[in-house]
């Protein structure tokens, strides 16, 4: 029998440390002020008084995977990676090797692998995981398609745009069977679809993956939701590589509507942005002034920005009683505006009217005459 006095110690010994709920609490506290390395040194804590623990205690488990994940979004991905290998090792020891929730695992670690760019092991785990799902669910199931659909990421993310077509072709098909053929859930992977076989320039695959996409969602949004914008300028570009130029431009006008009416601002950056693409789709027709008068559309509207940021730092300069910085950018902002432009014309009366307000003449002045040798 032992000494009443080796109890008393031990006791006041386990009392000088906190208990593992105590640290495990203010590890996630720590974690949720974005506070790593505290989370990180307080849950090694835990996992080294653990270790006097029986090898199934469950909080091993618990401490491993709060581990990883603070390691994970600190990106120490190797750090994470051992935490979630030991604690699948715990999962296949302490319940099964056909413990159900290790497919989930298989994928965390797939995902820890690709983000150190292991890609060949990243595929290898979602493979694994995947075999699982199948036996578990059936092959048309939708863990499956959601397999398929991270085996894509995984291709794409390693510069193999052209692997990555039938997984995610696989993925829909699996979920057209399990939701129907105009289910939202498509419309993710028909997105991704679309923009990969555009890369490869499948043009006529790439066409017929964005106008099923915007049949889907036109049904669901309505015709001028900006949400149909990736599908509109997927199809304008997959028309316009097949050199279908006529059926292209609809969707190429109405992209710049989509944008002026989704922003509520014909002035808007991606405005200009698609007005490049406009001018380029006209002069690989030799279409020259309307893709000319497309470009000179777009330069107005940069420089209307220029002018427009300029402006304000110069009434930020007036207001600070910096007048003469403030004068040179305002008449730095006038210089780049174009009296031919009707969208300057107001910004340029405003300027000018500010640069009065200072006791500056808004107009250029004229460079004096050359003498004449």
């Amino acid at each position: 029998m032992r000494h009443p006095l080796l109890f008393l110690l031990a006791g006041a010994l386990a009392a000088q440390e906190p208990d593992i709920d105590a640290l495990m609490k203010a590890a996630r506290e720590s974690y949720s002020k974005g506070d790593y390395p505290g989370a990180r040194e307080t849950l090694e804590q835990a996992w080294q008084q653990l270790q006097q623990s029986d090898p199934k205690e469950p909080k091993r488990y618990d401490v491993l995977k709060q581990l990883s994940s603070v390691l994970s979004a600190a990106g120490d991905y190797a750090a994470a990676q051992n935490y979630v290998e030991l604690a699948i090792n715990w999962r296949e020891t302490a319940i099964s090797r056909d413990d159900p929730k290790l497919p989930d695992e298989w994928i965390e670690l797939a995902t820890l692998c690709q983000r150190q760019k292991d890609f060949p092991r990243a595929i290898a785990l979602l493979l694994r995981a995947q075999g699982a799902h199948i036996r578990d669910n059936g092959a048309d199931s939708l863990p499956v398609a959601d397999d398929f659909s991270r085996m894509a990421l995984v291709y794409a993310d390693d510069h193999k745009p052209a692997l990555a077509t039938e997984p995610l072709e696989r993925a829909i098909q699996i979920r057209e069977v399990v939701l129907g053929a105009e289910h939202p859930a498509i419309l993710g992977e028909l997105d991704r679809l679309g923009s990969i076989l555009i890369n490869i320039r499948d043009y006529p695959k790439a066409e017929a993956t964005y106008r099923r996409a915007l049949v889907i969602r036109q049904r669901l949004v309505g015709p001028n939701d900006p949400g149909l914008i990736q599908c509109v300028e997927g199809l304008a570009y997959a028309l316009f590589g097949q050199k279908r130029y006529e059926e292209a431009e609809p969707f190429y006008k109405r992209l710049l509507m989509l944008w002026i009416s989704s922003t509520g601002d014909a002035t808007h950056p991606m405005v200009a942005l698609t007005l490049d693409k406009v001018a380029v789709f006209y002069r690989a027709q030799g279409k020259w002034p309307e893709g000319t008068d497309a470009a000179e559309k777009a330069n107005a509207l940069r420089g209307l920005f220029l002018a427009s940021g300029l402006a304000q730092e110069a009434t930020q300069r007036e207001a600070h009683s910096e007048n003469r910085e403030a004068i040179r950018l305002y008449q730095q902002a006038l210089s780049v505006l174009d009296d031919a432009r009707p969208e300057h014309t107001a910004l340029r009366d405003e300027i000018s009217k500010d640069l009065k307000e200072l006791g500056v003449d808004p107009r250029p002045r004229k460079a004096p005459p050359k003498k004449q040798p």
